[in-house]
């Protein structure tokens, strides 16, 4: 359940390049949703997770990057979101992938929504190995 949730392609709210995830909700509670993407037949490793939120008028919020192993959740890292322009940058580390195992990489939001609504940026998701 989100008002406005797309890829928008806008330069000055991105963190780098131009396209991100946009979300927005005018109503209190409103702003809660799910993004995630599942990666299959990655080599064997340890694998690094990240990605970049920014937003605004959050009021009380419940944000959090996760991964899953084979639909089983290996770990999550929590975030916020405060202003323009001040993004977060939360980081899973040491997720151990074997030959044949489903990824699945994602974000949680859940903001109550303060003033106008809340709103915010998602931007520079990555899964990288580790060495």
């Amino acid at each position: 359940g989100c008002e406005q949730l797309y890829i928008e392609d806008k330069k000055t709210d991105s963190l780098t390049g131009t396209k991100h995830y946009h979300f927005y909700s005018a109503a209190a509670n409103t702003a809660k949703f799910t993004l995630e993407q599942e990666v299959k037949n990655l080599p064997a490793g340890k694998y690094r997770y990240e990605l970049s939120i920014m937003g605004g008028d959050g009021g009380q919020v419940e944000i959090y990057s996760y991964i899953k192993v084979n639909g089983t959740v290996a770990a999550t890292q929590p975030t916020t979101i405060t202003s323009y322009n001040v993004w977060h940058t939360p980081v899973i580390e040491g997720i151990h992938v074997t030959e044949g195992d489903t990824v699945t990489v994602g974000i949680y939001v859940h903001c109550s929504g303060s003033g106008n609504g809340a709103w915010g940026k998602i931007d520079d998701v990555k899964l990288n190995s580790m060495k």
